[in-house]
């Protein structure tokens, strides 16, 4: 009896195949070139703020910075987000995708003082 590639025949002779389909879900909708898409950029940056920003502290951005973000949350954000917001919700993105490197650095780095 041939055996077909990568099948297994039962025993007692009887041939049973076994068919798996699996299915994935895109989690990130980044392009080849590394760059992020609409639906990405909405969904990391573009929603309700987590912290309100009384509860944080103050922190100077580049006046070019300042403008370019304040027309991001008036047009994209519907007015409805705050530039704290905006800003927190890049901070997040940005540690969470470098976590791994900024804590390796930081280790590196750091000189106990005892």
């Amino acid at each position: 009896m041939k055996r077909e590639k990568g099948k297994r025949p039962q025993k007692g002779g009887k041939r049973m195949f076994a068919q798996v389909q699996t299915s994935v879900e895109v989690i990130s909708s980044v392009t080849e070139n590394g760059k992020y898409g609409e639906k990405e950029y909405l969904r990391l940056f573009i929603r309700k703020p987590e912290v309100r920003a009384r509860a944080g502290k103050m922190a100077y951005v580049r006046p070019e910075y300042h403008d370019r973000i304040m027309r991001i949350t008036r047009v994209i954000g519907h007015d409805s987000l705050t530039l704290s917001a905006y800003i927190d919700h890049v901070l997040t993105q940005h540690f969470e995708q470098f976590e791994e490197a900024i804590r390796s650095l930081y280790a590196r780095n750091y000189n106990p003082v005892y």
